[in-house]
């Protein structure tokens, strides 16, 4: 697979977890709050919510979009 082939197909897997992420109705209002990338063959979330509920619900949302592989979930919990 060619470097242009795998930078495409991260770009479908993070615009497919952002759908994910914005149709889920709890989600929703915080999904602009949280980064995702592919780093090291990763599904890597960044970012901040004001609650822990809403951050459980990131790598079910993340595996609802099709992924199966590694997911780093570095969002915080605003204090």
């Amino acid at each position: 697979m060619t470097t242009q082939e795998c930078d495409s197909r991260d770009r479908r897997l993070v615009e497919n977890i952002r759908f994910v992420f914005q149709a889920n109705p709890r989600l929703h209002a915080y999904s602009a709050a949280v980064q995702v990338s592919i780093e090291n063959a990763s599904v890597v979330l960044r970012g901040e919510l004001p609650r822990a509920d809403l951050k459980e619900l990131l790598v079910p949302a993340v595996r609802q979009a099709g992924v199966l592989y590694r997911v780093t979930d570095c969002v915080r919990i605003a204090s």
